[in-house]
């Protein structure tokens, strides 16, 4: 399959969410490129909410002037706050595009110049040859580096991942940073455990155990393939394609039905069941191999401060609760509601208002009181 790169000029180059990502820490989000090289069969990034162009992993538009256009919207902005920028969202950010055109290294160092912090997902060994300036990053601010790897297989990833680095390679990335920059947040991003094709015992164990004797950080997965129009589309072809056989269990796994002709139509992820049994799976791994579930969060150096440690406290909690099917509202949005505010938390607490902050009842209240108390 060929791929052919045309340049695009695009009205902006970063955007800012309405809610922290409590997954990988990020307000902002920023895609140098538009579409992307890799193919990979399970890719949200096909779904109708992206907006990408239906040959998206053929056709990609580099984008114009990022590096200038992202200097001058930081530059100018009056409300934006040095926070963590996750760099390749609808596309790997070190796709083999980077290697001739820069976009990213041009956004890292206007990042780097403007004191905002940064989290990947890649699967490229590319990311390497900008240690340098990640390494610089992390010392002034913070920096993650989350390594997808959904197989060791390498026949199944090469159907998974067609035109992505071997799976081994993608764990040298992680070796690589532990030995040359260790204040760097390195970890696999275990996403998607695809069901049937990446979620058996052995599967899951050795991506885990391959993690720590890389060096590994942290272990970030999620339990359950997202589906959604084009992009379940797009995979039950390939499934219907190589695994015909499967189609039916994934349709059954979904509460879905699928036709080549007519599409499909079903849940957004798979029964709530098996997403418990796989989430409790990868906890025990991890507590076998001892190696946390979380990445550590970017702590700012403002009035923020104390609100992110306590927000990073009860998001962590709401996380593990949700995927061993607990309680997990009220401790998500009051995080999320503390995380928002304009001033610290220690002023709040001081007019005796905490209850005041939406979802915070009397046991987050007293909870929050302790940790200000020990802080």
């Amino acid at each position: 399959m060929s791929v052919s790169y045309v340049y695009k000029d695009f009205k902006s180059i970063i955007n800012k969410l309405k809610l922290i990502d409590s997954w990988f820490w990020c307000r902002y989000t920023l895609n140098p490129y538009n579409g992307c090289e890799f193919a990979c069969t399970y890719c949200d990034s096909r779904s109708h909410k992206y907006h990408l162009h239906p040959s998206f992993d053929q056709d990609i538009f580099v984008k114009t002037n990022v590096g200038v256009m992202l200097d001058n919207r930081i530059t100018r902005a009056r409300t934006l706050l040095p926070d963590v920028v996750a760099i390749g969202g609808t596309c790997d950010a070190y796709q083999p595009a980077e290697a001739e055109f820069g976009n990213t290294r041009k956004c890292l160092e206007v990042l780097l110049k403007h004191h905002y912090p940064v989290c990947f997902s890649t699967k490229s060994p590319l990311i390497l040859r900008d240690l340098d300036l990640l390494s610089r990053i992390s010392e002034d601010t913070w920096c993650a580096v989350g390594v997808t790897v959904t197989t060791l297989n390498e026949e199944m990833a090469s159907f998974l991942e067609p035109n992505a680095p071997d799976p081994t390679s993608r764990l040298q990335i992680i070796r690589t940073i532990k030995e040359k920059a260790p204040q760097i947040h390195a970890g696999i991003n275990l996403m998607p455990i695809v069901p049937f094709l990446g979620d058996s015992a052995d599967n899951l164990e050795s991506i885990v155990r391959e993690a720590k004797n890389n060096g590994a950080d942290y272990i970030l997965a999620g339990g359950g393939m997202t589906m959604r129009d084009k992009q379940a589309e797009w995979f039950l072809g390939r499934i219907n394609e190589k695994y015909p056989r499967m189609v039916e269990r994934f349709a059954e796994l979904y509460g879905a039905t699928y036709d080549p002709d007519t599409g499909y139509s079903g849940n957004y992820g798979p029964r709530w069941s098996y997403a418990k049994k796989i989430n409790r799976q990868v906890i025990e791994l991890c507590e076998k191999y001892q190696i946390d579930l979380r990445v550590k969060r970017y702590i700012p150096d403002d009035f923020r401060k104390l609100n992110y440690m306590i927000s990073e406290m009860l998001l962590n909690e709401a996380y593990l609760a949700q995927i061993q099917d607990k309680p997990w509202n009220s401790a998500v949005w009051a995080g999320q509601n503390i995380q928002s505010l304009s001033e610290s938390i220690a002023d709040v607490a001081a007019r005796g208002e905490l209850q005041n902050i939406r979802n915070v009842g009397p046991a987050i209240e007293k909870r929050m009181i302790d940790f200000l108390n020990e802080h």
